[in-house]
């Protein structure tokens, strides 16, 4: 009995004709291909506000899929262009980007393992080449997330019910987080959404370098105490966010280790330089950590969206994620069922871009580029030192740099420099970024696409004298 009306197998046939697949598949790996190469046209089109407007308005009126694709990504902000600097989505790695319209053909939700249980297996071979990396024990346990946001979420989560026990349960929790003053705006969030309150955020000083200032961490723990806090979750940066500033990972897990407190650092940017021969020291003292996050779409040129979680005892990440629905779990299998790994339901098979590029390319691969972006950077820190016209804030602890103008108005800079960065990027020449650092609003460059060369980064910094001088 067919129930399909003669207008439905119409629209079936039209949408689903391998003929017509396949044509639709060729014309968008084109617009994605000149997206992933882009070398040679303004990196935001003038007037951007504008031309969106244009581009929905015709979205009403044009049948023609493709023709309207192509319009969208050339109004898009080049991220795959040379001169692209100013946040921490990368350039990705053409594979890895490439092979996403594989995975949403596939559409494997990695929640139970009999719906995926191929991707369930590659997942968790990619996990298990990132507790290695990273010097975790074959006792932990983690998840891929959207992002570090929700990377965050979960290890606090772990470390709230590990402290307190029954916290799931009765919703109770008093618990200090003791941060550095530059910790990403999700770690208050977490406390936030997980009961334990914003007030229950401490931030230490930043030293010279704007890392967690070692010698302040105590006199932090030391106000919670005052405050009637007796337990602790020590929160460290890998990478922050505003400078790419390493905190000293060592002194901090002795730190935490006295004060009985979990320790849990934000790996999010800085953890690809694990791969580096050159960096990987940034990251000394990670294996000591209760638990870390890592996001390779930042410094492992993964497409959005791509992060981890990992904690070092498995059962406290397993242990408040645990649920009963037997419509989905319950397999005795030898893979595990995700969702009870993840705060996630619908999990997206993820793991495949990053796996994929892993094994194919290996991780030598990542050195090279990870390597390479730190002294893109080290390159504009050299040049900005050497400048008449602008000074390096700080040197480049990985691939983000902050400077400034070296003769300011005290009075007008934070004006000037904004004015600065929205010429630039209006222009099309280039892209960066800025952030208020000691109070002062600054410049900021985040070499995050590995075509950038030296000669591409002075060419942004020239530009931006010239700015500054009109």
């Amino acid at each position: 009995m067919n129930l399909k009306s003669a207008k439905t197998e119409a629209v079936i046939q039209k949408l689903w004709h391998p003929t017509a697949v396949r044509k639709l598949a060729r014309e968008l790996a084109d617009v994605a291909a000149a997206a992933l190469t882009v070398n040679d046209r303004p990196l935001r089109r003038p007037s951007a506000d504008q031309l969106a407007a244009q581009i929905v308005q015709r979205g009403r009126e044009t049948p023609d899929l493709v023709s309207l694709v192509r319009a969208i990504s050339e109004a898009s902000l080049a991220l795959s262009h040379p001169r692209y600097g100013a946040q921490q989505v990368a350039a990705p790695i053409p594979a890895a980007a490439l092979v996403e319209s594989v995975v949403a053909a596939m559409n494997q939700s990695l929640a139970v393992w009999e719906m995926s249980p191929i991707a369930t297996a590659i997942d968790r071979d990619l996990m298990t080449r990132f507790k290695k990396l990273f010097g975790y024990p074959r006792a932990a346990e983690g998840s891929l997330v959207p992002g570090g946001a929700f990377a965050n979420l979960t290890a606090l989560l772990a470390a709230r019910d590990a402290l307190v026990p029954y916290a799931s349960k009765n919703g109770q929790a008093r618990i200090a987080i003791i941060v550095g003053a530059q910790a990403h705006y999700s770690i208050a969030r977490a406390a936030a959404i997980l009961g334990l309150g914003r007030d229950a955020v401490f931030k230490v000083p930043l030293d010279a370098e704007f890392c967690t200032d070692v010698e302040q961490v105590t006199h932090s723990c030391a106000a919670a105490r005052k405050s009637g806090f007796r337990k602790f979750i020590l929160v460290g940066s890998s990478g922050s966010t505003p400078t790419g500033s390493f905190d000293n990972l060592v002194a901090l897990a002795e730190i935490a280790r006295k004060h009985r407190a979990w320790f849990h650092v934000d790996a999010a940017h800085g953890a690809g330089l694990a791969f580096s021969r050159r960096f990987h020291g940034r990251l000394k003292g990670l294996n000591r950590v209760d638990s870390m996050i890592f996001d390779p779409h930042k410094m492992m040129f993964m497409p959005l969206a791509a992060g981890g979680v990992l904690v070092r005892d498995g059962a406290h990440l397993l242990g408040p994620l645990q649920e009963q629905a037997p419509y989905l779990f319950g397999s005795k299998r030898r893979w595990p069922d995700l969702g009870q790994l993840t705060i996630a339901c619908s999990q997206r098979f993820d793991a495949l871009k990053t796996w994929l590029v892993w094994r194919v390319y290996g991780g030598e691969l990542w050195d090279h580029l990870t390597t390479h972006v730190c002294d893109v950077a080290q390159a504009a820190f050299q040049y900005c030192s050497e400048s008449e016209i602008l000074e390096p804030v700080h040197q480049p602890h990985s691939n983000i740099f902050c400077f400034q103008l070296r003769h300011k108005d005290d009075r007008d800079s934070d004006r000037h420099c904004s004015a600065i960065k929205e010429q630039l990027n209006e222009s099309g020449f280039a892209y960066i970024s800025s952030t208020v650092l000691d109070g002062r609003r600054v410049l900021r460059i985040v070499v995050m696409n590995p075509r950038m060369t030296a000669d591409d980064i002075c060419d942004v910094l020239r530009r931006v004298e010239k700015i500054a001088c009109k």
